[in-house]
């Protein structure tokens, strides 16, 4: 651009017309889902380790499987994974860093060079403003801003996992604040000063990282109907945890790697799509006497294996579907609108030492649930446990919570 000599993209369109985009733009639509991602990019040379690990793809059915690297926000999951699956994303992502650092080497100014992260031809729907050319009033479109984007996404739907992420017990729907119902003390960290500003300084490496989230749009078309999931802790083996709380508030914030020992606190900013935005609190009504009963479970630790986008808790059943992806009419139910639409199913695993099993729960009334026994040890056990889940309710399999509840189950098969 004529002001800042930085970079842009142009695209030629029919009757004459140019179609103009900076190269930021197309930076931080593309790639700024969140600071943790960002950041990344422009850390020259970039290598797959500060991203993810152990991405897999299964061809067949589309189904991406993918580690993201440490302090690495969900929130970039479906960026990350479409870096790992498609050669012109991983050239565009690289090309960020790679155009910095060689105008640094050159003593020229600074500014980032961008490539869309895909061929081929798709729909953008952006604002901005036409500029004239000659006796063209509207020969050139500058683009102040994408909207969205309708390429697809290299799978159909995605599982990944966080490194590092934090043990928590959910709130029961009919928690109350009485220290008897729950002993254990709680953690807590250092507060944030009010109005907390964001800093250009390294990030302390003692004081936890926060996650700020921003809602926006549905930016890619292709994802309104693929699911994205992860494992989520519920609670660890000793139901406790106690550590010193300091009473000095935190007045600063950074994003970026830690790597200092001033008092300027961590933080992640992510973009949530208002769609899926997650109430932590708000649990399904099918799971909510379980979440509930799973309050008393003591000394076994808990994780939730199918936190997905849309409620934090449950996948669509339509991820058991056949090869063909023909769906059983008896997987379906309608909602309280009246629309017709696949029930959702949520897994819970149990571990103490190395006993471990499973409890799928299918939406239905009353709530289905089957205890399988497992091992935790592959990636694809997930998916078949769902499966079994779903076949023993197509047969008319009797839930196992027809005697007894989750927590009494789970308590008589590790024998505590």
């Amino acid at each position: 651009m004529q002001c800042t000599q930085s970079y842009c993209v142009m695209l030629e369109v029919p009757g004459h017309h140019r179609i103009i985009i900076p190269c930021m733009e197309i930076i931080r639509f593309y790639f700024g889902s969140s600071s943790s991602l960002i950041s990344q990019l422009f850390l020259p040379p970039l290598i797959r380790e500060t991203l993810f690990t152990n991405a897999s793809l299964d061809y067949k059915s589309g189904r991406l499987k993918i580690e993201l690297a440490e302090r690495m926000s969900g929130a970039s999951a479906a960026d990350i994974g479409r870096i790992s699956m498609e050669p012109m994303a991983w050239r565009a992502a690289q090309h960020i860093g790679v155009s910095c650092l060689k105008a640094s080497t050159t003593q020229q100014a600074i500014h980032p060079q961008a490539l869309f992260p895909f061929e081929g031809r798709t729909n953008l729907v952006a604002s901005g403003k036409w500029l004239s050319f000659g006796d063209q009033l509207k020969a050139t479109f500058l683009v102040y801003n994408l909207r969205s984007c309708a390429h697809p996404f290299p799978f159909n739907s995605l599982r990944y996992e966080l490194k590092g992420a934090r043990a928590l017990r959910p709130k029961s729907p009919q928690s109350t604040e009485s220290s008897d119902a729950h002993p254990q003390r709680v953690k807590h960290s250092a507060m944030d000063s009010r109005d907390q500003p964001l800093v250009e300084q390294d990030s302390s490496n003692k004081l936890a990282p926060k996650l700020k989230t921003f809602k926006t749009e549905l930016r890619f078309l292709d994802l309104k109907h693929k699911t994205i999931w992860k494992n989520k802790t519920l609670s660890t083996a000793s139901g406790s945890a106690s550590f010193q709380t300091s009473q000095q508030s935190v007045d600063f914030a950074a994003v970026g790697e830690p790597g200092a020992e001033r008092r300027v606190r961590p933080v992640d900013l992510a973009l949530v799509t208002t769609t899926n935005a997650i109430n932590s609190d708000a649990i399904p009504t099918f799971l909510r006497e379980i979440v509930a009963d799973l309050q008393s479970v003591q000394n076994i630790e808990i994780e939730l294996l199918t936190e997905s986008q849309h409620d934090g808790w449950s996948v669509p059943i339509s991820l058991l579907a056949n090869e063909d992806g023909e769906i059983n009419p008896q997987l379906m139910i309608v909602d309280t609108h009246g629309t017709s639409r696949m029930r959702r199913a949520s897994v819970f695993a149990f571990k103490r030492d190395v006993e471990h099993v499973c409890a799928v729960a299918i939406e239905s009334s009353p709530v289905h649930v089957k205890i399988y026994t497992t091992t935790g040890e592959t990636s694809g056990e997930v998916r078949d446990t769902l499966r079994c889940a779903a076949v023993d309710f197509l047969r008319g399999s009797t839930s196992d919570l027809e005697t007894s509840s989750l927590s009494e189950l789970i308590h008589w098969v590790f024998d505590v």
